[in-house]
């Protein structure tokens, strides 16, 4: 099997590609473009002269703004003020508050019989509980004497 020399129709792959590539090209071109025109980095870039008159002016200031600070290092700040006199603050102690226990003899009492009536409760529901596991018991006994006899039928048939 060979190569086939037919080029493949351009896809909508191919197209979509061919249109990003370009829009791509073209934003990096301009994106060169303007940082040229930004930074004057052009053929007619200019180029900044300082003469020696506009230097020595320049440093004639910055020499007398570096004698201005040191002249206000060498001042000494002015002295701060005297501290006052307060007399001594006191504290007054304040006792802890009392704990205070409140018990109320009613509440109690109630709450001594809803216990007991719980108990004749928990007493009753145990009772019908053992009442229903009996019953479940007798009725399982009889469905095994039921299943036996109907056992003994069919070995008899």
């Amino acid at each position: 099997m060979g190569y086939s020399s037919r080029i493949p129709p351009a896809g909508p792959g191919r197209v979509r590609a061919a249109i990003l590539s370009l829009v791509l090209g073209g934003a990096a071109a301009f994106a060169v473009h303007s940082a040229l025109d930004r930074l004057d980095l052009g053929p007619d870039a200019q180029v900044v002269r300082a003469s020696n008159a506009s230097l020595s002016a320049q440093d004639a200031r910055l020499d007398t703004a570096q004698s201005d600070l040191a002249a206000a290092l060498e001042e000494r700040p002015p002295a701060l003020p005297p501290i006052p006199d307060y007399p001594p603050v006191v504290i007054p102690r304040i006792p802890a508050p009392q704990v205070v226990r409140v018990v109320y003899a009613d509440v109690q009492v109630q709450q001594g019989k809803k216990g007991k009536k719980y108990e004749k409760q928990r007493e009753a529901e145990k009772k019908r509980r053992e009442q229903q596991r009996e019953a479940e018991q007798k009725r399982r006994e009889e469905r095994r004497e039921a299943e036996k006899k109907r056992r003994e039928e069919q070995k008899k048939h």
